[in-house]
């Protein structure tokens, strides 16, 4: 692409000496176009998990979602008007978000996560919110994004670092380059080797 076409391109991001920041104006936007892998990659390094769909419910249950069906033509800030700094914001709208669970499939066939919520660029009934939906682990849209949940097993302390993070992600590429496996199996590694931030307490 010329220069003077890539400059003219609009983009959220832009990639400073220091490496990447949001675009002037978006800062305080959710990330979106987030994979499964990535919001459980998030989770693991935050010390933190991913809620299952059961939790997602009953966290949203009687929740007005504050933005969806194109309202504002965009995500928002992730500071919800009239709200305070220890309440949760955006509990429901401005992007769906991923489940540490999914639907039960053969082990050959490709792993599935749940996704739940309203986007602003989705409908926000409740039918729509509650509809039963689900996504490849490397599937992603721009209307998802991830919210992270703390209990007594997931804490800051629990996170790990970026190297630790690095080298399970590494060995589940390494795999790859081996012997051909169906790509179930090869999603089921993954989901193991990111394994600590998506399950609950139990």
């Amino acid at each position: 692409m010329p220069d003077a076409a890539r400059a003219r391109r609009p983009t959220a991001l832009r990639r400073p000496a220091a490496g990447l920041a949001g675009q002037p104006g978006y800062e305080s936007h959710p990330a979106y176009w987030v994979t499964w892998a990535g919001a459980a990659a998030m989770a693991t390094w935050s010390g933190a998990r991913l809620p299952t769909r059961a939790e997602a419910l009953e966290a949203v249950a009687g929740t007005r979602p504050y933005n969806c069906d194109y309202l504002i033509g965009d995500t928002c800030s992730v500071a919800e008007p009239a709200h305070g700094p220890g309440q949760v914001h955006h509990l429901l709208g401005n992007v769906q978000i991923w489940c540490s669970d999914g639907p039960d499939r053969p082990v050959t066939e490709p792993a599935q996560r749940y996704l739940i919520g309203a986007a602003w660029n989705t409908p926000g009934t409740g039918e729509e919110i509650r509809a039963v939906r689900s996504r490849y682990l490397l599937g992603s849209s721009r209307g998802v994004g991830v919210r992270l949940v703390r209990d007594s097993r997931t804490t800051a302390a629990t996170g790990l670092g970026a190297w630790e993070l690095a080298h399970r992600l590494n060995g589940w590429i390494d795999v790859l380059g081996g012997p051909a496996r169906p790509v179930g199996e090869l999603d089921r590694l993954l989901v193991t080797a990111l394994g600590a931030a998506s399950q609950p307490d139990g």
